[in-house]
């Protein structure tokens, strides 16, 4: 039957499971919808504002109008093939940070200009060709337009909030210099789109970030052919010079982002949301890997003890989370950490002795915190967790391997034979001694007499050790213990 002494403590034991459990379901849920739950409605509507106003701008298209008398008055064109094909392009950003409701964005306003030299090679010997420069469709405003086809505005070009469109009838070896300039708003990055089906004689983009420092290239975009500091407008210029380049890839520059709180924990929700789901089963392996080494080393800890652990193991989770909105992550990764284990460790010490559990929790809260746990949010989540299941194993190996075995009966009879034999014959009988008073260590089961204070076998110490006068129960007591009762019989210990 059940006493209220272990009603109370299986209630203690289920309140701390639940509490464990809580803390895991409500960190997934968490973690799921950072976004969602880190953004007001407000702050949303702003990031979203700006997130649809990157400038992407596409190329100059040159079309061939093959019959423009058709019969359903359609006009047909195809692309036309030039020669010489050359792109310059200068595009100037004045950058700055814009806040709003504690979120910010990067926003620019956009100086373009962009030059093109064709060359019509035929084969006819006239053709009419079109030259359409679409603008980017999101742009708000346009202003200080200008259309230049050899150093002269052409009064029949069309111009829209769409595109900019001109036809002219060109001969064979017939060469323009094109050039464009407007200016327009945009934020968080810029891109300049290249034609996939043209070779380019001589590409030649420049762009230039004024005002801000940091911008970057995405692996996905051209590489630059070179990056130089802007000294006087306290920015940085972009380069992309080729020739015969026939792209596969667009020219894009990301702008430098100062980020809030809830921008810094929105863009790590992926690896927050694997991390919440990995969790309860890091916590779960690390509290059966810290118990079987306690038991290996006779540490003893209570289960209520081992829930308590993984409670506080639990909370370095959130607290990583949402320190990583206000720090940097390896800083917040470190503190949180470092928090974790400090408070387990000390718990452990009050709990089973300092001594004995620093070094074997703090081994294994390296383990499961440091590597399985922070590998997330590195490129090497495989390979360090691979890493860290080798370290796990090797440490059980080495410790199964090193365990105490208790010497069997012949390995004890073998010990004691080689004295008896050295023992010199009496010429008279002599009355047998009493026995002496042995016991046993309890780390390799090696017998003794009682006055040793630590066992000739493996050095445990045996000082704690009393025996009851009353029931001759042997139990360790701590000697600063008094007064002590036996744990057998409840007699007082002399």
């Amino acid at each position: 039957m059940f006493t209220e002494t272990k009603i109370g403590k299986w209630a203690v034991r289920g309140a701390l499971l639940l509490t464990l459990g809580g803390i895991f379901i409500v960190y997934l849920g968490i973690a799921l919808d950072l976004s969602t739950q880190a953004y007001t409605s407000k702050q949303a509507d702003f990031l979203s504002y700006n997130y649809e106003r990157s400038v992407v701008q596409a190329p100059l298209v040159t079309n061939l109008v093959i019959d423009a008398e058709t019969t359903n008055g359609e006009v047909q064109m195809q692309p036309a093939n030039f020669t010489d094909w050359e792109s310059h392009v200068r595009a100037r950003l004045d950058a700055r940070y814009e806040e709003s409701e504690g979120v910010s964005a990067t926003v620019y306003e956009l100086d373009f200009e962009s030059s093109y030299h064709l060359t019509y090679p035929g084969p006819a010997v006239t053709a009419t060709v079109e030259l359409v420069f679409p603008f980017p469709s999101n742009l708000e405003t346009l202003h200080e337009v200008s259309f230049l086809v050899d150093g002269v505005a052409p009064p029949e070009a069309r111009y829209t909030i769409r595109d900019i469109r001109w036809q002219t009838v060109m001969e064979a070896g017939d060469t323009h210099d094109i050039v464009i300039n407007y200016r327009a708003d945009g934020a968080n990055s810029f891109t300049y789109a290249l034609s996939q089906d043209r070779r380019f004689d001589a590409l030649d983009v420049q762009v230039t970030v004024n005002g801000l420092a940091g911008s970057t290239v995405p692996k996905s975009a051209l590489p630059t052919t070179e990056i130089t500091d802007d000294s006087e407008s306290d920015g940085e210029r972009f380069i992309w010079a080729y020739e015969g380049l026939v792209p596969g890839r667009n020219i894009r520059l990301e702008l430098p982002q100062r980020l809030g709180f809830a921008q810094r924990l929105a863009q790590l929700q992926d690896d927050f949301a694997t991390l919440a789901g990995l969790a309860p089963f890091i916590v779960g392996l690390f509290l059966a890997a810290l118990a079987g080494w306690f038991a290996l080393a006779d540490v003893p800890l209570r289960l209520e003890g081992y829930l308590l652990i993984g409670v506080a193991m639990t909370l370095f989770y959130p607290a990583l989370t949402f320190l990583s909105g206000i720090l940097p992550l390896p800083l917040a990764a470190a503190i949180s950490l470092l928090v974790t284990a400090g408070l387990i460790l000390a718990f452990l010490g009050l709990a089973a002795g300092w001594e004995q559990t620093w070094w074997r929790a703090g081994w294994l809260l390296v383990l499961f915190l440091g590597i399985f746990s922070l590998s997330i949010f590195t490129p090497w989540t495989m390979l360090l967790g691979t890493l860290g299941g080798v370290l796990l194993v090797g440490t059980f190996m080495a410790l199964y391997a090193r365990r105490p075995v208790a010497p069997s009966a012949d390995e004890i009879a073998a010990e004691e034979a080689p004295e008896a034999e050295a023992a010199p014959p009496s010429p008279t009988p002599v009355a047998p001694s009493a026995p002496r008073e042995t016991h046993h260590c309890p780390r390799c089961a090696r017998q003794m007499p009682h006055d040793f204070d630590f066992c000739p076998g493996c050095g445990y110490d045996m000082r704690p050790l009393r025996t009851c006068a009353a029931c001759g129960h042997e139990q360790f007591v701590p000697a600063d213990l008094s007064p002590a009762y036996c744990q057998h019989c409840g007699e007082p210990l002399a």
